[in-house]
């Protein structure tokens, strides 16, 4: 792991994606701030140019392969936000993307992954059961299959949100990430570890879809036999292989939230602090407000992952919590 994963690697990726995505920022949340009596930071990746953090791991790949090792473009399977990022990263190298969406994908994103040029496959229930799609166009078309987070070069691209968090907030003590198959956590948990050693590294995950804790606690990768949330974007029932060796090692520890606890921190973010995420943008949040995890000393910082929220599904639940 560490020959294909350090500072170097995680440098080189910055380097190589900078022209092309945000730099989003680390954000004090004054009003979580006041409530808990410590600094609360977020990391906006709801800004990111596709609406999620997934951008930086795919333009990292693509960029690193370039056009002409990808004569027949690339596919994937992806719960939105890796098809986005996918789709973005091969329009902008000039190559075909193909993205197989779970049926229950958000009509937001399905939409916008064909504004990126993707031809969409809407196919399964959930993430794994599109995944299962993807090996038969792999051998219709010879296109590339780009995995959502069991890959270094994704992985690398990741890290760079652990390097930009460091340079904006260098004292935080506490991280604070959603995890669906762990390529997110990974990235950013290894720069930030690398940078500092000192600092804890917490995961949230779906209480219907908690694979990668359930992985860890069985030292093996688990499969669960179903999962259920409607945070599509960490509804991963296995984790990858390489997100789970960083991860049993890297992590200091692994909590789970509710669908309550996610709806309602969607509407305290919009509402206390104008931050508008999809559902599975809240975990690091959810997990804070309730005690899941405790600050130490230092500040915190809990990545909000994406911001690709259905509207209709947001003006709903908002009307709801009035």
């Amino acid at each position: 792991m560490e020959n294909k994963l350090n500072m170097q690697k995680f440098k080189e990726a910055k380097e190589r994606i900078a022209p092309y995505i945000h730099r989003t920022p680390s954000i004090p949340f004054q009003d979580l701030s006041e409530e808990m009596e410590h600094k609360i930071y977020l990391k906006l990746e709801s800004l990111q140019a596709t609406g999620g953090f997934k951008l930086r791991g795919n333009l990292n790949k693509l960029l690193a392969m370039g056009k002409d090792n990808l004569p027949n473009g690339v596919v994937t399977a992806s719960s939105g936000n890796h098809g986005l990022g996918l789709s973005y990263s091969a329009r902008l190298i000039g190559v075909k993307a193909i993205v197989v969406v779970p049926e229950t994908t958000p009509k937001n994103k399905v939409e916008k992954l064909r504004a990126y040029g993707a031809e969409v496959i809407l196919s399964g229930a959930h993430y794994d059961e599109a995944k299962e799609m993807v090996e038969k166009i792999v051998e219709e078309t010879g296109a590339l299959y780009v995995p959502s987070f069991d890959d270094s070069e994704i992985i690398a691209g990741n890290a760079t949100i652990g390097l930009e968090i460091y340079e904006d907030v260098p004292e935080v003590d506490l991280y604070i990430c959603p995890i669906g198959g762990g390529g997110g956590i990974s990235g950013s948990g290894l720069a930030l570890k690398a940078l500092n050693p000192k600092i804890k590294i917490v995961g949230v995950e779906a209480e219907g879809a908690a694979s990668m804790k359930a992985s860890v606690e069985a030292g093996t990768p688990v499969q669960l036999p179903e999962v259920t949330t409607k945070a599509e974007g960490i509804a991963v029932s296995k984790p990858g292989e390489l997100p789970f060796q960083i991860v049993k090692d890297l992590v200091d520890d692994i909590v789970t939230v509710s669908e309550k606890e996610m709806e309602e921190a969607l509407c305290y973010l919009v509402g206390r602090g104008k931050v508008v995420p999809e559902m599975a943008g809240t975990a690091a949040v959810a997990a804070l407000m309730n005690g899941r995890v405790k600050p130490g000393k230092g500040p915190v910082c809990c990545l909000i992952t994406g911001g690709n929220v259905d509207i209709q599904f947001l003006a709903s639940l908002l009307s709801e919590k009035r």
